[in-house]
């Protein structure tokens, strides 16, 4: 049809997984690094999650930037995440864990000590990324949590 011009606007599979992977309007506790691990508290508000206590577990998801205490941010509960603040060199191909000696951080390696919770938040990618895959947590020396 010559002459005929109709401008079609569509969304795409790309655009739809984007937004259902990111929850926004998370109120943060704390100051949250880009790609840190986090978990929802008592109050709704997220914070670091650390494997050492059952009070700062389990993770829900990854912040996808950094968020100053008090203020909102997006949390990445599936799919990929690039963060410069990752350094996963030596671990491409495993899985990652949420650390229990350091607050929001993930490790290419399970906590190892009695009492300890070990989650998996996804597979390390690249030295920069991970798929984020939400996995159960168990506690060592006790089973599932």
């Amino acid at each position: 049809m010559q002459g005929y011009n109709r401008q079609v606007r569509s969304i795409g599979p790309e655009e739809i997984a984007e937004a259902r992977r990111r929850l926004g309007a998370f109120r943060s506790q704390d100051t949250i690094a880009d790609g840190d691990a986090v978990y929802v508290n008592a109050s709704g508000y997220i914070a670091r999650a650390r494997a050492n206590a059952s009070g700062t577990m389990h993770a829900v998801g990854v912040a996808d930037q950094a968020i100053a205490s008090g203020q909102q941010g997006a949390v990445v509960f599936a799919g990929h995440k690039y963060s410069s603040n990752y350094n996963f060199s030596g671990f491409v191909g495993l899985n990652a864990y949420v650390s229990a000696a350091t607050a929001g951080a993930m490790l290419g390696t399970q906590p190892t000590a009695s009492g300890q919770i070990v989650q998996q938040v996804g597979v390390i990618t690249g030295r920069q990324t991970i798929q984020v895959s939400i996995g159960g947590a168990f506690q060592k020396g006790q089973g599932s949590l």
